[in-house]
């Protein structure tokens, strides 16, 4: 009788991992650095909140293979503050048999690039009352929800944030 070798699944998220989209750096880079990891893409490239790291990955013994793309080490526009330990992720619906695979040690190059420039810029600011008040609705909701609700209410109920400051 042969023995059948069994493998974990490369995505296994949390219960609070799945409800917010997101992992923390640490998870990230140990899930992206796993043996069965291919990585596909590593771009910086912009979304509707900013300009991130973007690293497209799948698991090469998970079937059927799914295609991850994480979002993260960038500054997040809305919220105006630099995203240097957390990454987003969405499941992509792109047909991966195109994708080329990346070698392993030059994506994490990148990846460590892009995080020490991050970290190096990441400077604690004051943020506006729009940018508190869109991280506010973020958290209780999510990103595209509270980009809506702002676009939705205006910035009137804000009052001027300078006139505020004379």
């Amino acid at each position: 009788m042969t023995e059948r070798r069994s493998h974990q699944p490369c995505f296994t998220f949390t219960e609070r991992e799945k409800l917010y989209d997101q992992v923390s750096h640490r998870r990230f880079m140990a899930i992206v650095m796993q043996p069965d990891m291919d990585i596909h893409k590593v771009k910086e490239d912009s979304n509707s909140f900013g300009e991130y790291l973007f690293v497209t990955v799948s698991c090469r013994t998970e079937q059927p293979k799914k295609l991850y793309t994480f979002w993260g080490l960038g500054y997040h526009e809305h919220r105006e503050r630099w995203i240097a330990d957390s990454w987003q992720w969405f499941e992509s619906q792109r047909r991966q048999e195109a994708l080329p695979v990346l070698a392993k040690e030059e994506a994490y190059q990148q990846i460590k690039e892009r995080e020490a420039f991050v970290r190096a810029n990441a400077t604690p600011i004051q943020q506006s009352r729009r940018a508190h008040l869109y991280e506010v609705l973020a958290d209780l909701t999510d990103e595209d929800g509270a980009l809506a609700e702002l676009e939705d209410l205006g910035w009137m109920f804000l009052g001027d944030d300078e006139e505020q400051n004379k």
